[in-house]
């Protein structure tokens, strides 16, 4: 007897969600991805990505996607910076040789944190799909329960593919809709918000500014207040990007008018006005190194303030047949580790195995597929639990009194390979 296929929806085409449709598609089980955005590119796609040897890079390998990822990596993109705000560089690798490097990627893994701008990580994923795998521009409308069955119709905004579903894979971000079908919780401000500002053509444009950031990254901490530096790209269509970042110490984001001190906070503000950047950088760096608000200010390219959100360490929902959650819509976290996309891939990658093994052992019974989300959150519970946790604990490191040392002896005590530094 034929073992029939489940009907797979993932809906949201960012990288959890194309990994799971990649690996999926690597061992010949269909399904679909629904986007709301009308291309890959009708908007920002982020920065840069550091792809882990014991996650990420696993789930690459899975997708059969592990030798163009090496190609695509940015060399020397792992290096860093880390300088407290008066100057003083406490901790750089960008000078070290890099032969040790080149050894390294001989290897089936590549080990540390390779570096890969986040467009270009999308559209290898993307690539890997064939044809009518995403539709584009179709957000979806509502998700209900067919009744008697552990079955899942979805009604998309033009009308694709209405047909009931026995997976519905909830890839949708930070703001996740499919969530709200499995708990209530959704985002609380993790009290820091981040003016996100970005320099195109670096090199050519402000060469001293792509020295000073280098070919990795460079981060500047203070108490209350971060600069994260990033390159982003590579040669004349590289780029540089910053997080200004401050601790506001609210219980919800202030508007952009409080952040500037302005008396009515309802102000309305225009972040792409040089002066209102000049303002808001004085306000919270004003006794910084002069040499480093300088290339704050430098950067000009597409200012967008950015309260930055995050779901409570350890949240968990009682399993559900037919949906379930990756990414972002999971376990929403702040930056400030490095693990998010990581912690994305690895969904991706266990939630693949446990439908490749149903298919192979022609267990694709709503039941049987109920078993296999049950053991998939359990799994995914616990390393979320331990990475949030670590990227919480990175958080209040990084904005206190000495979070620059504390972090520098952390990074020291990691050695070349800094996959699970140990925040406390």
């Amino acid at each position: 007897m034929a073992v029939t296929e489940p009907r797979i929806a993932i809906i949201g085409a960012g990288p959890a969600g194309l990994m799971l449709a990649s690996i999926l598609h690597h061992n010949d089980i269909p399904c679909v991805v629904f986007e709301r955005d009308s291309s890959a590119i009708v908007r920002a796609q982020g920065g840069t990505l550091d792809i882990h040897e014991y996650s990420g890079q696993q789930a690459l390998d899975a997708a059969g996607l592990l030798d163009q990822f090496r190609a695509l990596m940015r060399q020397g993109g792992d290096t860093i910076k880390i300088l407290t705000k008066d100057g003083t560089v406490l901790f750089d690798n960008s000078g070290e040789s890099r032969e040790e490097f080149e050894t390294e990627i001989k290897g089936k893994f590549v080990k540390g944190r390779p570096e890969i701008d986040r467009p270009v990580l999308k559209d290898l994923l993307i690539a890997s799909l064939p044809p009518n795998t995403i539709y584009w521009g179709s957000k979806v409308i509502s998700i209900t329960p067919v009744s008697d069955s552990k079955k899942w119709m979805l009604e998309i905004d033009n009308d694709s593919h209405p047909a009931p579903y026995d997976l519905v894979i909830g890839a949708d971000g930070a703001w996740s809709h499919t969530r709200t079908f499995l708990t209530e919780q959704q985002p609380m401000y993790s009290g820091i918000t981040a003016l996100d500002v970005w320099l195109h053509g670096v090199d050519e444009a402000a060469p001293d500014v792509s020295k000073f950031v280098g070919l990795g990254n460079c981060f500047l901490f203070d108490k209350d207040r971060v600069l994260l530096f990033q390159r982003n790209g590579q040669g004349r269509e590289g780029s540089a990007r910053c997080y200004v970042c401050v601790k506001t110490n609210t219980p919800t984001p202030p508007s952009s008018a409080a952040l500037l001190g302005l008396e009515d906070e309802g102000a309305e503000v225009d972040w792409a006005d040089a002066r209102t950047r000049e303002v808001f950088v004085q306000r919270y760096f004003g006794d910084w190194n002069a040499e480093f608000k300088r290339m704050v200010l430098a950067m000009t390219g597409q200012p967008v303030l950015r309260p930055l959100y995050m779901l409570p360490v350890g949240l968990e929902w009682e399993s559900r047949p037919g949906v379930t959650l990756v990414g972002d819509a999971a376990h929403l976290m702040t930056p400030f580790a490095g693990v998010g996309v990581n912690v994305a891939l690895m969904d991706a990658l266990e939630l693949a195995r446990g439908i490749i093994n149903c298919v192979e052992t022609g267990k694709t019974d709503g039941d049987a597929l109920a078993v296999m989300l049950q053991q998939y959150e359990t799994g995914m519970f616990a390393r979320s639990r331990k990475e949030t946790a670590k990227t919480e604990a990175a958080m209040h490191l990084q904005f206190q009194e000495g979070g620059a040392e504390k972090l520098t002896n952390m990074v020291r005590a990691a050695g070349p390979e800094p996959e699970d530094l140990t925040y406390e």
